[in-house]
């Protein structure tokens, strides 16, 4: 391989490294410095439970369609929001794993060799 591939390629797997590091950072940046004991009424697309590490509170995470929103993980309401949410979760889990693709091979026929 010559040196400008070479650095093509390190340079390429470099700024994918970034992308999927960012991505996975997206998640980890959202801080709850308070919590809210309301009810969420816009759609939940996922949620987290986040730990207390200074600034930020131990609170569960929802992700909306207007954003994070930082609930008290002792409310009744997000208890019973999260064991749903897990639940939909193992559903959907169980039915990837027990969906499968099969592709058909292709063999010859006994006509197509006359």
């Amino acid at each position: 391989m010559l040196f400008s591939q070479k650095m093509r390629f390190l340079a390429v797997a470099a700024f994918f490294s970034c992308v999927a590091i960012s991505l996975a950072n997206q998640r980890e940046s959202v801080c709850c410095k308070e919590v809210s004991s309301s009810k969420i009424n816009v759609p939940i697309t996922g949620f987290m439970v986040h730990q207390a590490r200074p600034p930020c509170v131990k609170a569960v995470i929802f992700f909306t369609s207007e954003g994070a929103k930082c609930s008290h993980w002792r409310e009744n309401w997000v208890k019973e929001k999260v064991t749903e949410l897990r639940r939909l979760q193992a559903v959907e889990k169980n039915r990837k794993m027990i969906t499968t693709t099969i592709v058909p091979q292709k063999t010859k026929s006994a006509s197509t060799n006359l």
